[in-house]
């Protein structure tokens, strides 16, 4: 089998970075695990990734490794080796009472549209509901979305902590397609 065809499963601890308006220079807004045998494996280059739920956390996660097209880290602070990989699901090794999530599937595209609804306790929640009719909950605040039309995105199937009070329904951390300037009001939000 070649690398590409080969999953693995790894256990270590999720690094990931938030955009910092001081830093001079290009950001790694993403998201990397580093193992204790000092390899660094990049999970996600995205800063709306669902795996920056996870950081500063032991994580164990069922992958598979690829190399990269394009522009992408080469090496890890201090020179570590660094090798990049596609989640198929990620989940906490301990979950404490301030996880958001304790798991996450690997990512798909999706096509559907944003509706909003209320709880049965009167909160405001927003589903995602596919072409196909199957509707999910979302957990995240997702850059870009707009209610109604139908829209692409990459959704992830997430299991939020069971110490979060929330309704028993499918959950999805949604990735819209955004412009530049629905990615600031979002940073904004989330800083």
């Amino acid at each position: 089998m070649s690398e590409q065809e080969t999953e693995i499963r790894l256990e270590g601890i999720v690094h990931a970075s938030r955009y910092d308006p001081s830093a001079q220079g290009k950001q790694f807004l993403g998201a990397a695990i580093e193992c204790s045998d000092g390899k660094v494996w990049v999970i996600d280059y995205n800063e709306q990734s669902p795996f920056h739920a996870f950081a500063g956390r032991q994580v164990v996660v069922s992958c598979e490794p690829y190399k990269p097209e394009g522009q992408h880290l080469i090496g890890w602070r201090g020179g570590k080796k660094l090798g990049h990989f596609r989640v198929s699901t990620m989940r906490l090794v301990q979950v404490t009472p301030d996880a958001k999530l304790v798991e996450v599937g690997g990512g798909q595209p999706l096509c559907g549209r944003f509706e909003r609804g209320t709880s049965e306790t009167g909160e405001s929640m927003v589903s995602f509901v596919t072409e196909e009719g199957d509707a999910f909950l979302v957990t995240n605040d997702p850059a870009g979305a707009t209610f109604g039309p139908s829209v692409k995105v990459w959704a992830y199937p997430v299991q939020p902590s069971p110490s979060i009070p929330r309704p028993r329904e499918q959950y999805l951390w949604i990735i819209c397609p955004c412009s530049a300037a629905d990615l600031w009001e979002w940073r904004e939000r989330h800083s």
